[in-house]
């Protein structure tokens, strides 16, 4: 599997930054619309404008045509997706094949918590890679949302005490996060998780933003969350045929429902996000159920973007999100909203501009993306380089040869085992100011003079 890594061709030569990305995948049913693929792919998007020194390698269960970027490699393994098996599923032997020392990993950006241990045990024991370790939580197994009887939320917290920051939704939900903390561990441990998790919402892209809004909207309700219990589906539903009881002169519709006995329910998916985005445009209202996480909502997000305003559950989180957004405590409060964004046009319509306007400047992910790029940076400055005769050795010889490949290094000249970690000698090669690295998959020291 090694010669994976010998497909392309040199690139430009850069102080490259190579990261593994481990993912967090729930939704088998179409991998592009899961969240954390979502999230992934806007994030790279996103840090590739700021800056052109990343390389990202992905294990995913299957090849992704939305993460295909110039500066991505996908390393396909076979990986759960039922939420529960895949939180302590870790496939050593695949894994271990896929990240041998003919490749370099200098941070590992974890969206799975509760597999940093195992990751991090594999990386030291089995290779010779010695990255750090920062995360974007996507989900917790908190007591009061997860379903099923055998939860993680201990591993998850074993997890994040590998990883020097990781990111999360909102404030409110790292907040939920400590204090169940707090039942398990000592305070010593809860003060450093409350130093690791830092809130970051996901944002938006500007550029997805629409240009105007459609005021003249059909009376249609959307419900584009995940119809699960977690979602506070069945309170939706509730509130839904309560106001059917009251009139009948609209449509819902929930675009990941599989089937739905009621003829006013739409089903309507489509190929792409293009049409998603212009379905949403012409809704009139959404709603953003209660989430006990207490997480981002994307779905909410992309209606806000769209131009079509929600209404939301009376939440701390949603304050994050949508400080002005008109807000519901009761099924009653629900339907009264409702009621007035389905015959209030101008009403609707002031709300749609307000959260077209908000999307495009309050969610704006330009700022936080800057943000993780700057701890990016700092992150790497926190590893020291290797100061040793064997160091300048490696140096001198890059010179001699002027590119030397990771492989060519390791097969004809170092030989090193898993015994001897790497990873300091890497960071004494790209802080020498005349060694850069290729961008693209196989990595190579060239001198540049």
């Amino acid at each position: 599997m090694d010669t994976l890594f010998d497909a392309s061709p040199p690139t430009a030569a850069t102080k490259t930054i190579r990261i593994l990305v481990y993912p967090n995948i729930t939704y088998a049913k179409d991998l592009t619309k899961d969240s954390y693929v979502v999230y992934l792919t806007n994030a790279i998007r996103q840090l590739n404008r700021l800056r052109n020194d990343l390389f990202f390698y992905i294990l995913t269960p299957e090849h992704l045509s939305v993460l295909e970027f110039p500066n991505t490699q996908q390393l396909v393994v076979p990986l759960p997706t039922h939420a529960p098996v895949m939180r302590v599923h870790f496939n050593v032997t695949a894994i271990q094949k896929l990240l041998t020392k003919f490749i370099d990993i200098d941070l590992v950006w974890s969206h799975l918590p509760e597999q940093t241990h195992a990751l991090a045990a594999t990386l030291s024991n089995v290779t010779h890679h010695r990255p750090k370790f920062f995360g974007y939580a996507h989900w917790f197994d908190l007591t009061s949302v997860a379903t099923w009887e055998a939860g993680s939320f201990r591993e998850n917290v074993s997890g994040l005490l590998h990883m020097d920051r990781c990111y999360l939704n909102t404030n409110a939900q790292k907040a939920l996060v400590l204090q169940e903390a707090a039942q398990y561990f000592a305070p010593s441990v809860v003060q450093q998780l409350e130093r690791i998790l830092v809130a970051q919402p996901p944002g938006v892209s500007v550029s997805n933003v629409t240009p105007e809004i459609d005021t003249q909207t059909e009376k249609l309700i959307v419900f584009n969350h995940r119809p699960a219990p977690y979602k506070d589906y069945p309170t939706f539903l509730k509130i839904i045929r309560q106001l059917r009881l009251e009139r009948q002169d609209f449509q819902v519709w929930i675009p990941l429902l599989n089937t739905s006995p009621e003829s006013w329910i739409q089903k309507e998916t489509f190929a792409d996000k293009a049409g998603y985005y212009a379905k949403l445009r012409s809704c009139r209202v959404g709603l953003a159920p209660k989430q006990q996480y207490a997480g981002w909502s994307i779905a909410t997000t992309d209606g806000l973007m769209s131009g079509c305003p929600y209404i939301t559950y009376d939440a701390d989180y949603y304050r994050e999100l949508d400080p002005l957004a008109e807000r519901f405590q009761t099924g009653e409060d629900a339907v009264r909203l409702l009621h007035r964004y389905l015959d209030d046009v101008p009403h609707r319509n002031t709300h749609a501009e307000r959260a077209r306007q908000h999307a495009l400047t309050t969610l704006d992910d330009t700022r936080t993306m800057q943000e993780m790029s700057e701890y990016i940076t700092t992150l790497m400055g926190t590893m020291a380089p290797r100061q040793s005769p064997r160091a300048s050795e490696i140096i001198n010889l890059i010179q001699q040869h002027r590119r030397i490949s990771k492989r060519e290094l390791m097969t004809h000249y170092l030989n090193w085992g898993r015994g001897i970690a790497f990873t300091p000698y890497r960071r004494a090669l790209m802080t020498h100011p005349n060694i850069y690295d290729t961008m693209g998959p196989v990595p190579a020291y060239q001198w540049v003079d």
